[in-house]
């Protein structure tokens, strides 16, 4: 049974005033406009970090085809796969583009350990998350000094998810680097 007091407690109440509505909206809207671009700045990080996994995986797929018995003995006189090693090793720049073609073992090997086209530009967007990187990003290759090993990158891009139209004429600091903490 419901006592008098009570009732006058929970009946005088029939629903929140306007004001104080818009107070509450007020609040949330201040709350999401605060934590909306940290949001996104971290969605932006997460992407980044998922286009250098990319490179990462693509680093490892030409080191393995490159190593791939099949690869290295190829015979066929039309096949194509030691000039595109070397064409990868000589020390200069390369869209990873450059090195596909018809009649090569390494580039089927490279596709077949990828699961897809590396050395197509619309595949190569496909798999970039970050925003300059899926808008006009390219893979770029070079060996570092040495022909020790190799660097990728990708090109209008860096660390941070912004656009950095250097990256693709100002090599030489991101090699120098790379070999000075190790090719990757």
């Amino acid at each position: 049974m419901v006592k008098e007091n009570d009732r006058n407690f929970f009946g005088n109440h029939r629903g929140f005033s306007l004001v104080e509505l818009i107070i509450v909206i007020a609040i949330m809207a201040i709350l999401v406009g605060v934590m909306a671009p940290q949001l996104i700045k971290y969605i932006e990080k997460a992407n980044v970090s998922a286009d250098v996994q990319l490179c990462d995986s693509v680093h490892t797929a030409i080191t393995m085809a490159m190593m791939d018995p099949e690869v290295l003995m190829v015979n066929d006189p039309t096949d194509h796969s030691k000039g595109q090693i070397d064409f990868l090793m000589d020390g200069d720049s390369h869209w990873v583009t450059q090195v596909g073609g018809p009649n090569s073992v390494f580039c089927d090997t490279v596709k077949e350990i990828l699961g897809w086209n590396v050395f197509s530009s619309p595949d190569q967007r496909e798999h970039m998350k970050s925003q300059p990187a899926s808008a006009s990003g390219a893979l770029m290759i070079q060996a570092t000094s040495g022909g020790s090993g190799f660097v990728i990158w990708i090109v209008h891009s860096d660390v941070t998810g912004k656009k950095a139209d250097y990256a693709a004429t100002d090599i030489s600091n991101l090699t120098n680097e790379i070999t000075n903490n190790g090719s990757n």
